[in-house]
Parts: structure tokens; sequence; C-alpha cells
């Protein structure tokens, strides 16, 4: 990781918003490596496009997007149609809006992040259940 820690310190991306300066300080607290507003494909209507997500989680294979202007009615169209396109598309992320900072947010943060990962391990080990079960089937015919 020593070489993710220097670039870090060296090149601080530019944030746009208060709050992703904050949710970049919780990840880089809890030393989650993040890439900031990556270039990422998706499919929406269509058409290929470029959005870039303001954070991917390389590692967990997560998207994190930060969504501060709600309540303004194109922007909140907006952010249903891309997590409409998200869920299509299968990506995984951690969704927030402005009030999430408030109480225990990086607890609540690190909570959605986990519980992800933890659902996929739960799809995986029932995967991996029914693989066993149709192994032992077919060792008993």
């Amino acid at each position: 990781m020593g070489d993710y820690d220097s670039v870090r310190k060296s090149s601080s991306p530019d944030f746009k918003s208060r709050g992703e300066v904050q949710i970049a300080r919780l990840l880089d607290r809890q030393g989650i490596r993040y890439l900031y507003e990556l270039p990422l494909a998706v499919s929406d209507r269509g058409k290929v496009r470029i959005w870039y997500p303001d954070f991917q989680l390389p590692e967990y294979g997560i998207i994190m997007e930060y969504f501060g202007a709600m309540g303004k009615g194109s922007y909140d169209d907006q952010v249903k149609h891309k997590m409409e396109v998200y869920g299509q598309m299968g990506l995984e992320g951690v969704f927030l809006k402005e009030p999430c900072f408030q109480g225990d947010w990086p607890g609540r943060i690190l909570s959605q992040i986990e519980g992800i990962l933890q659902n996929r391990l739960s799809r995986f080990q029932l995967r991996s259940d029914r693989r066993d079960c149709n192994r032992q089937h077919r060792r008993s015919q």
C-alpha cells in the first residue's frame, strides 16, 4: 500500500463538495483505497456512456456516489435514473445524500460497505452449498 499512500499525499483530488471531502477522509482513515471519478462505461438507454462515479473502491468492487443537491427536481430525476442504471448493470454501491452526515455517519457508511460484502459472501456460500449438494447427489446415484 506504500505506492498508493505516496500518490494520495502528493496528488490529492479536487473534490467537488464538502460531502466528498468527508467521505474521502473516512476512507483514508479506514485504509480503504479509492479512486476518485474514474471513468466507468455504463449501458444507458441502449447506448454506452461514460460516467464518473465519485468513488470506486477497487478492492471491494463497490462504487460510492454522493448526491449533495437533492431536492431539485431534475437533479432528483437524474439520481433516480443513475441508481436504476447501476442496478440494471449489477453494480453495487453506497449511495449517499446530504442528511447522511448526521450522528454516527461513519459507522453507517462502513456498515453499508460491510453489508454489501456480507451479501456477496452469502450468495457465494449458497452457490457453493448447491454445488456440494449436486456433487453428493451424483455420487449417490
